[in-house]
């Protein structure tokens, strides 16, 4: 029997009726697997994943594999977007059985007690490119278990080793420093693709993380570093990896050129590619930064946040069944659409060697040698984009998934604001605030914080889901102080210390000690797709001390950092989140607190925003609001505007004006 009908993930809804019988992670399917002795097949996944959907045709939705798995496996479904902590998890436990990296699907076979003994990714139903069939792994991981189950119990040993010494620090030691920074500095540079942009070669992610940390230390003499951060952001941005109808990126490209995606579109890549694009606009200037970054904004409003303010999570990349067929064109379509004129120019500006670039139909991308005429020619560009975009509105859409997660909610909220300092566009403010709205009054209840909703809150929330919430909290702090925020900010950052710290040996475990016991509990500085949850758990923290002066902010960020030791060692540049939170002693962010009239404030915010301000923190906190948390009570307004500025543990004298404070500032 399939127990997935009841489910609310779109992923698990997905294969409800899938001749498997699935389970949802759950204790009946471990308690059955003890009572018949059968392994369990874990098979994870999200619902915008193209290669989970060929499998599922392939394997899932086939009736002599369905028998294989039923006679002699306890199956479970599990959606990557609810569990990332089970993710996590199995991921690791993939790579240290094999040796490779993994990915999605995540196909892991294991006992009852969850331990794994056999793991891959994505298997065909027959024999092909050197990847065994699905029906002969079950086969043979059937009988490996049957015939080698002490081989299993000793493997099983192994692997628990491994996940006991993953969180233990041989070393506690702060070693970020300026030399650091520049040595990572250095090795991204010389990762960067120098033709087309980017990190490395075909397939080609963001690695949004590396960007932002290139533009946050980017310095006057650093012509290197800003030219490659050109290259890439105008390459991603005239390239096929944008939408260029709607607005937003698709998850990554299959090609070095960033040609052809995979064409799903992930909350988690936009929201930060928003405050990627902001930050660089603000270190540029280039214009073509503030359109994309506002059509990604436009689409996101339109498109993915929900009437009472949640942000969806993903369109699929598939659309009746066959991935891109929403987001390509063939010539006949173009003939039907565009006049001659409009077709010429297209070609000029879309078409690479005039032929066809996705299975004999067009997908939109700008050569790096055509990317000067679409810019001259921006105007007809879209003009030829809305009439295309007219008529892609009327096909069959690829599925969204509606379920709202926080971690992916925050990082969006940072985005739109960020976007609303470059625009000063007040729907982007408002977006955020809506985002934020929904997620502390329907998903914090009863001063506990849960990571997902569908038609209700579920899942209790994980380390990425407090530490991203409380930096969003911050960044609308900032623009819009609101009392009621700031208390929020503290309950929940309290959750953070009490119940996800390892009081032992420093930083934050991903799960709660009120978590569901697992197999390992995992604990990471390494930025992955998303910032690193420790990284950003620091940075927020840090910050809450600077406000507040409280010390049990401080020695938390001490000893994460500290305990950081040895994972930064093994790999400096697979830290930048943790790098550009980390407070040195050779050089601090500067905190402002700018207390000001009501009537002034947008015109201060927006004076201060065209500086290069990306690495201090500036509060606008209007004179008839009243602070009452420790540390702040002091920032009273004197006269019509007060800026006071803080840092390296010392404050300045008040600045008493606007013009001052501006002068200051470009020193």
């Amino acid at each position: 029997m399939n127990r997935l009908k009841k489910e609310k993930s779109d992923y698990l809804l997905q294969h409800a009726d899938n001749p498997v019988d699935w389970y949802p992670w759950s204790d009946e399917a471990f308690l059955i697997a003890e009572q018949e002795d059968k392994p369990i097949m874990l098979s994870i996944g999200y619902s915008a994943c193209h290669w989970c959907h060929v499998m599922a045709h392939e394997s899932f939705e086939d009736d002599a594999t369905a028998e294989i798995m039923n006679k002699n496996f306890i199956n479970i479904k599990l959606d990557k977007e609810e569990r990332p902590d089970l993710d996590k998890i199995y991921q690791m436990s993939q790579t240290i059985i094999t040796g490779k990296t993994g990915g999605w699907p995540l196909t892991v076979f294991m006992t009852p007690k969850k331990f794994p003994f056999f793991a891959g990714t994505y298997f065909p139903n027959t024999e092909r490119h050197g990847l065994p069939s699905f029906k002969d792994i079950l086969i043979r991981v059937n009988d490996f278990y049957i015939d080698q189950k002490r081989d299993i119990e000793l493997q099983n040993i192994q692997i628990k080793n491994i996940f006991n010494n993953l969180n233990k620090s041989k070393e506690s030691k702060n070693i970020i420093n300026d030399d650091l920074m520049e040595k990572v500095k250095n090795e991204l540079l010389a990762s960067m693709d120098k033709v087309h942009g980017g990190f490395g070669s075909a397939p080609k992610f963001p690695h949004i993380n590396n960007l932002e940390f290139l533009i946050k230390t980017l310095k006057k003499q650093d012509k290197d570093v800003l030219d490659a951060i050109n290259l890439t952001l105008s390459r991603m941005c005239c390239s096929g990896i944008f939408d260029h109808l709607k607005g937003g990126f698709f998850r990554y490209s299959v090609d070095e050129l960033w040609m052809i995606p995979h064409f799903e579109k992930m909350l988690y890549d936009n929201g930060p590619m928003i405050s990627i694009l902001a930050n660089a606009f603000r270190k540029t200037g280039n214009k073509m930064y503030l359109n994309k970054l506002s059509q990604t904004c436009d689409w996101l409003l339109a498109e993915m946040q929900s009437n009472d303010g949640g942000y969806y999570s993903t369109i699929d990349a598939d659309s009746e069944g066959i991935e891109g067929k929403f987001y390509v064109w063939s010539g006949d379509d173009l003939k039907n659409i565009l006049n001659k004129e409009e077709i010429d120019v297209f070609k000029k500006m879309f078409v690479v060697y005039d032929r066809p670039n996705f299975d004999g139909k067009y997908h939109l991308h700008v050569t790096k040698t055509n990317e000067s005429y679409y810019l001259e020619n921006i105007d007809i560009a879209n003009k030829i984009c809305k009439k295309l975009l007219h008529k892609r509105d009327e096909r069959i859409r690829p599925g969204t998934d509606k379920k709202v997660l926080v971690s992916w909610n925050a990082l969006v909220i940072e985005g739109m604001i960020n976007a609303y300092k470059v625009t000063e566009n007040k729907d982007y403010l408002i977006s955020a605030r809506k985002s934020f709205d929904f997620i502390k009054n329907n998903m914090w209840q009863d001063g506990k914080l849960y990571a997902c909703y569908h038609d209700k809150a579920c899942f209790n929330a994980y380390l990425d889901d407090y530490a991203f919430l409380s930096r969003a909290c911050l960044e609308i702090l900032k623009i819009e102080w609101d009392n009621s925020y700031f208390d929020f900010l503290i309950k929940t950052t309290d959750v953070l210390i009490n119940d996800f710290q390892d009081k032992e040996n420093g930083g934050f475990y991903f799960t709660s000690d009120n978590h569901e016991e697992l197999i390992y509990r995992p604990k990471s500085y390494m930025d992955e797709s998303l910032p690193s949850g420790n990284s950003i758990a620091i940075g927020a923290l840090m910050e809450l001390y600077e406000l507040t002066g409280l010390t049990k902010y401080i020695e938390a960020v001490e000893n994460a950092i500290n305990s950081a030791h040895d994972s930064l060692n093994r790999s400096n540049s697979s830290h930048s989140s943790l790098l550009l939170v980390a407070p040195r002693t050779d050089s601090s962010k500067r905190l402002i607190i700018i207390r000001c009239e009501e009537s002034n404030l947008s015109d201060n915010q927006n004076l201060i925003n065209k500086l290069d301000t990306l690495n201090d923190n500036i509060y606008f906190i209007t004179n008839n609001i009243t602070l009452k948390a420790d540390g702040l009570s002091d920032k009273k307004p004197e006269g019509n505007f007060t800026a006071y500025i803080c840092q390296n543990n010392i404050c300045l004298e008040p600045i008493s004006s606007i013009e001052k404070l501006i002068e200051f500032m470009k020193k």
